[in-house]
């Protein structure tokens, strides 16, 4: 393959976006973000600033000239953003893009057994099978990293974390390991994957930023803090039934409980380290939880 140079992204004013866009520049790549007609997000004096309509003809124009797609759209319900990724890959195969990375950066959606536990990634498994299916066209890769971490942190109540009411719901004994990602390590990893293309190309790509569990995380912050950490006890089981109720309710966000509950292990979904992780192959660190912890409650 040849050398990637020229990057955009799609979603860029999102968190997963911006991160992606910072690592991009750290790598001397030329950068576009690309956002809604209405989007008043602002970027770095580097960066091209384009907005799209999303059309057909205004996603091709975009495209023209770059030689890979990052796709950071989100979606908490099937047929919202995600859905939408196959028209981005339509324009990216006509204006000749090399690579296209989809909207992954969570549990791991090549178990094809994933929608069951969390609806929306539906979407994320068909986004994959059609660019297989387009693979004579162009490349992907799929970057997975298991539970957003300081994404969820910064939810309270999420997985039963509230870290400013220093409280913590323990599920099922606090022991079970899972992979956890900081925003900034899968900006870092979409960039070294293009760095690394002839690598990554066509894969499923697996890295976090430290395997943990509540237990781990429990002990971090009671010694970052210097305070004692309020706890009470759940069943996985209970966490995920109540998000799958909600959304059956029409309450689209319960399926922050049906993915809390499958980063605690529901289908065995966010504990991939077995698979083995890439963060060596592409030279990326991974991270100490205690020191992260340290400067996340520090910046609060």
């Amino acid at each position: 393959m040849a050398e990637i140079k020229h990057v955009l992204v799609v979603g860029a004013s999102g968190n997963v976006g911006r991160a992606a866009i910072n690592a991009l520049l750290e790598h001397k790549f030329h950068v576009t973000a690309l956002t809604r007609e209405l989007s008043n997000a602002t970027f770095a004096a580097s960066v091209k600033h384009l907005k799209s309509d999303y059309s057909e003809a205004s996603l091709v124009e975009a495209f023209t000239g770059q030689d890979a797609v990052i796709s950071t759209m989100s979606s908490v319900s099937p047929g919202g953003a995600l859905a939408s990724q196959r028209s981005l890959i339509d324009a990216a195969i006509a204006a000749r893009v090399k690579v296209f990375c989809p909207s992954e950066f969570g549990i791991d959606s090549s178990d094809r057994s994933a929608s069951t536990y969390i609806p929306f990634l539906a979407d994320k498994i068909d986004t994959v099978d059609y660019l297989k299916s387009q693979e004579d066209k162009i490349s992907w890769t799929a970057v997975i990293t298991g539970c957003m971490f300081d994404w969820g942190l910064n939810i309270p109540g999420f997985a039963g974390w509230n870290i400013p009411a220093r409280t913590v719901t323990i599920f099922d004994g606090g022991d079970i390991p899972f992979e956890a990602t900081n925003i900034d390590q899968v900006g870092k990893a979409l960039a070294k994957c293009l760095v690394h293309a002839d690598l990554t190309q066509n894969q499923y790509v697996y890295v976090n930023s430290f395997t943990t569990t509540q237990n781990e995380i429990l002990q971090a912050l009671e010694q970052v803090t210097g305070e004692s950490i309020t706890t009470s006890e759940g069943t996985v089981d209970e966490l995920w039934n109540d998000g799958a109720a909600k959304v059956k309710e029409g309450q689209g966000l319960g399926v922050l409980g049906m993915i809390a509950g499958a980063i605690y292990g529901k289908g065995n979904l966010a504990r991939f380290s077995s698979k083995g992780l890439w963060n060596e192959k592409l030279g990326l660190p991974q991270e100490d939880l205690t020191e992260f912890l340290r400067k996340y409650v520090t910046a609060q």
